[in-house]
């Protein structure tokens, strides 16, 4: 399970890993399709809900990559008796957040999105979509604890079998519980959030069997649940913490996006939800190259191959800037298809036009930022890690807010926010990556 720091490592560890980010993009792109179908109050209400859910699952996922440094850490010191018990603490973290997740969204939603939406209609669509997709939240976090797993065993072309289940579900019962076909319910937005729920609850079991299944698993003693000490529990979530606050400032920040163009009107928003279903799409090579940033610095650093690191990082940018430069071209020679994917509204897509171009040039800024920071996390520095994003999050809020309530400006203008938030979020990053801070406390971290 050791690295090396090579261009066809990178890849074989990555393209499992881009995968299965597809596979959380076409759930988005999948539902904003079927949902545009509704009506512009329930493709605004799908922004809102589709935004917050995954607010929920990046703790979730902070969690996870947490789990999955460690993981990667003992691979790379040929550990493999210890990464079991990493798991098996990270699935009791996971599964008792979800619980918790669970309640408060069945619980507090509807008054919280009362308070923070004006359009009433709007805040109806929003929690029927909730109410759908939250159901699945736990079995997310398992397959949330499994991804790390594999990830951080470099393992990761298991996660492609998952993936492929998932996208194929999500199509089949966004068809049936959407608009009822087949003679079933019609359910509306609440039946895109059930088919989400569905097909990430299946990925989920599928991966655990897989595990189970295998005898190549043996080795690392999976659910044991042996020798389950707070000390563990304390090593995961030191770890994980910083990761917690950056990605939940991160997708709070991007919530709270949502939530300033809403009072520029819902038509703004609607434009918003489609421009969001096109730009994860962009994302999705890269957030494969930074999961396996995170796991091979770390797996680097348990062979002690410190001079390796930086020029992976460098490796790693070039590859994720290539092959996301390549997708936004095609994206860009096929855009007039894309947008009717997403939406049926030919008025919508054609206003949606010039931010498609201003998401763009975003996504090629962060195909270089997020390797560095991703980069500074696998070290272990995740606090100085957290501590960048935070910065580079009150530098975007304030320009947000400066466009929506002090200047309000055509919503392209709003949306070049990305592209002053990556860039800062980068410059810093590289910046703290190559002065070598990390490197003394490298092993403190873990």
């Amino acid at each position: 399970m050791k690295v090396q720091s090579s261009y066809s490592d990178i890849w074989r560890i990555s393209w499992p890993i881009i995968l299965s980010s597809l596979a959380n993009t076409v759930i988005n792109f999948t539902d904003v399709a079927f949902v545009s179908r509704l009506g512009e109050k329930e493709l605004a209400a799908s922004a809102l809900g589709g935004v917050f859910y995954f607010l929920l699952i990046t703790i979730a996922v902070a969690i996870g990559i947490g789990s999955q440094i460690l993981i990667a850490r003992k691979a790379g010191e040929g550990k493999h008796a210890s990464i079991g018990n990493i798991f098996d603490h990270c699935l009791l973290i996971l599964l008792g957040f979800s619980f918790l997740m669970v309640t408060f969204v069945y619980q507090l939603i509807p008054a919280f999105m009362s308070f923070m939406v004006k359009d009433k209609e709007v805040v109806g669509f929003v929690i029927d979509y909730l109410n759908g997709r939250t159901w699945g939240l736990p079995f997310m976090t398992v397959f949330v604890a499994m991804r790390s797993f594999y990830t951080g065993i470099t393992l990761t072309r298991i996660i492609t079998y998952t993936t492929v289940l998932m996208m194929l579900l999500n199509v089949v019962f966004n068809y049936l519980f959407v608009f009822g076909s087949f003679g079933c319910p019609a359910w509306g937005i609440y039946g895109a959030g059930i088919a989400s729920a569905i097909a990430e609850s299946a990925a989920a079991v599928y991966a655990v069997i897989y595990a189970l299944s295998r005898s190549m698993f043996k080795e690392f003693q999976l659910f044991k649940f042996k020798n389950i000490s707070q000390k563990a529990f304390g090593q995961i979530m030191k770890l994980s913490t910083p990761i917690i606050v950056q990605h939940f400032f991160s997708m709070g920040s991007w919530f709270i996006f949502f939530l300033m163009i809403e009072k520029l009107g819902s038509r703004e928003l609607a434009i918003s939800n489609i421009l969001r279903g096109v730009y994860m799409f962009l994302m999705t090579p890269v957030w494969g190259f930074s999961e396996c940033c995170n796991s091979m610095v770390s797996n680097l650093l348990g062979q002690k191959k410190i001079s390796d690191v930086l020029p992976l990082a460098k490796k790693i940018m070039k590859f994720s800037f290539a092959v996301t430069s390549t997708l936004v071209l095609l994206c860009i020679l096929f855009q007039n298809s894309i947008f009717e994917l997403v939406s049926s509204d030919v008025l919508l897509n054609a206003e949606a036009k010039i931010g498609f171009y201003v998401i763009c040039f975003a996504t090629l800024t962060f195909s270089l930022t997020m390797i560095a920071i991703s980069g500074i996390s696998g070290t272990g520095a995740t606090a100085a890690a957290m501590r960048i994003e935070i910065v580079s999050l009150l530098i975007y809020l304030s320009y947000v807010f400066t466009f929506t309530h002090l200047y309000p400006s055509k919503l392209e203008i709003v949306w070049l926010a990305e592209v002053f938030y990556w860039t800062a979020l980068g410059l810093i990053g590289y910046a703290y990556l190559r002065s070598g801070k990390w490197i003394k406390k490298s092993d403190t971290y873990l």
